[in-house]
């Protein structure tokens, strides 16, 4: 048997009240106010889809209630009983699309009923309407996403012309080892992003991307990355504090881990922006066969409202800074990956995430903590 759906009934007089109740027990899940404060404080707490209220109420008029869910709750569906011929209620009141339909007092149970049911149909089609309209949305969206980064992957392609300069520092400067080193971040920054730029372009022209795996060292995904923050300027280096207690080879993408980590880091930079004794964390550790890699921050936090809401698309907290792409792509990007992500977080305390991939290989376990310092 299908569980019951919730209804309210609104009547400021408790005998018809308990008469509700009784005769629609067994089809509904019946709730009861006996005024129109105590209705909206029930609409609050529970997803109501079907509101029925008398007319005349000393505090406000049937219509009247219904004119201030409609406001908030335009879904639910409302229904008026009524024993008087109120000819310009009713007609304001369906003018103004506040009611599904008036039923006369006295009502019979048949009557109503089909009357509840055809507004529960009519609440479900205006949710799958809106769900429908949403996704409309969110394809348009898309489409002029896809426009503009066609057009940023194009340029980005033509400005990628920096590999003859960096041929030229590894041949001229070859005894300078601290050149060779930026030289070396420099060109596996150039090999990114030209491999970034060619799967944009597949994107958006429809082609098939497939995720290619290999076998990769987590802990020196890592360190790379750490490295190419060192000389970063806009990155508060000096406020990462790596610990990597185990060397995991995993199943994954290089690029795709960058993608992730780069997300993570920046948007816990985001978090710490302004707090004098912000950190960074990120902790690797293997156990169980599993490797754990977290990136841990003592900043914001993330309000617990809003804790399911950030893994979707186009949802942001950054405002117009913001594309909402962030959480949405790292998720799909570990998934890909054979990994799981979790959340945890308090506002004002700050923010975890965790990555956990299965691990092909272990060759050595370590306890190797090291500080970025610029």
């Amino acid at each position: 048997m299908s569980e019951l759906r919730d209804i309210l009934y609104v009547d400021d007089e408790r005998s018809n009240l308990i008469v509700f109740d009784a005769t629609f027990e067994d089809d509904f899940r019946v709730h009861t106010a006996s005024s129109a404060a105590e209705a909206l404080e029930i609409i609050e707490e529970v997803p109501i889809p079907v509101v029925i209220a008398d007319q005349r109420m000393p505090d406000m008029t049937g219509v009247e209630l219904f004119s201030l869910i409609r406001r908030k709750h335009p879904h639910i569906q409302r229904v008026i009983l009524s024993g008087y011929a109120e000819s310009d209620s009713i007609i304001s009141a369906i003018n103004d699309g506040q009611v599904f339909q008036f039923v006369r007092k006295p009502w019979q149970r048949p009557e109503l009923l089909a009357v509840i049911r055809r507004a529960m149909e009519a609440h479900d089609m205006s949710l799958e309407n809106t769900s429908l309209m949403e996704r409309l949305l969110v394809s348009e969206q898309c489409a002029l996403l896809g426009r503009a980064t066609a057009d940023i992957a194009h340029e980005m392609g033509s400005q990628l012309n920096v590999l003859p300069l960096i041929e030229m520092v590894e041949d001229d400067f070859a005894e300078h080892p601290d050149l060779l080193k930026m030289a070396e971040i420099a060109r596996g920054s150039y090999e990114r992003l030209r491999t970034l730029v060619d799967e944009i372009k597949s994107i958006v022209r429809q082609e098939r991307t497939e995720v290619n795996l290999h076998l990769v060292s987590l802990a020196d995904v890592i360190r790379e990355l750490l490295s190419f923050l060192r000389f970063n300027r806009s990155f508060p280096s000096s406020k990462i504090v790596a610990d990597l207690r185990c060397e995991p080879t995993i199943l994954g993408n290089k690029l795709k881990l960058h993608q992730v980590l780069m997300n993570l880091v920046n948007n816990a930079k985001d978090a710490i922006e302004g707090l004098p004794n912000g950190r960074i964390a990120i902790h690797l550790r293997c156990q169980g066969g599993m490797v754990d890699l977290s990136v841990a921050d003592n900043g914001t936090g993330i309000p617990h409202a809003i804790h399911e809401k950030i893994w979707e698309p186009f949802f942001t907290t950054k405002g117009k800074q913001g594309t909402g792409l962030g959480l949405d792509l790292v998720k799909r990007l570990v998934s890909a990956q054979h990994g799981k992500i979790q959340m945890i977080s308090e506002p004002g305390q700050g923010t975890q995430f965790t990555l956990s991939f299965p691990v092909i290989a272990s060759p050595m376990d370590s306890q190797v903590e090291f500080e970025l310092r610029v």
